[in-house]
């Protein structure tokens, strides 16, 4: 009898461990950011559905999300009208990543504003190294996935969209 119930024992510790979000990982459908755009409105990567997007997590005492988002800034203009970049600050105080964006003066980042480190999206992305970026495809697919920065990798995020887009 022990033998019968020890594999359902087991299924249930296994089933009941499992994190209630799963990592987002390339392959997957992108989970909704819950995020604020600079005007107070809701942003939703679902009102993107039909345009490729690249959104990068980062925050004001992040040392290489300053310098990330002033490269993703310059190599935008090669993807002008074919991918949207997309600024997610995890202050969180608005105001805060606010002044932060503002002090880079990006011209062609998005921002956007995520201070709930309890959303279902920080859970799901799970940003552990900062800044993470993800691109997703016009169905909403997560195509490329790049964690940190050091000088150099727009380079590499250039072949990675250029290829993608082809």
């Amino acid at each position: 009898m022990t033998s019968k119930i020890a594999p359902l024992i087991a299924t249930l510790v296994l089933a009941t461990a499992a994190p209630a979000h799963a990592e987002v990982k390339k392959g997957d459908h992108f989970v909704e950011l819950d995020a604020q755009a600079a005007n107070g409105k809701k942003f939703r990567l679902k009102d993107m559905a039909g345009k490729w997007v690249l959104y990068t997590f980062g925050a004001s005492w992040c040392e290489p999300c300053k310098k990330e988002l002033v490269a993703w800034d310059r190599i935008a203009p090669k993807f002008a009208g074919k991918v949207l970049f997309v600024s997610v600050n995890l202050n969180q105080k608005i105001e805060d990543g606010k002044q932060f964006l503002g002090g880079l003066k990006l011209k062609r980042i998005f921002p956007v504003f995520l201070p709930d480190e309890n959303s279902p999206a920080m859970k799901s992305y799970d940003p552990d190294h900062l800044p993470s970026t993800f691109v997703i495809d016009p169905k909403g697919i997560v195509r490329h996935i790049q964690y940190g920065y050091e000088k150099g990798e727009e380079d590499k995020l250039v072949a990675a969209l250029t290829d993608l887009l082809k």
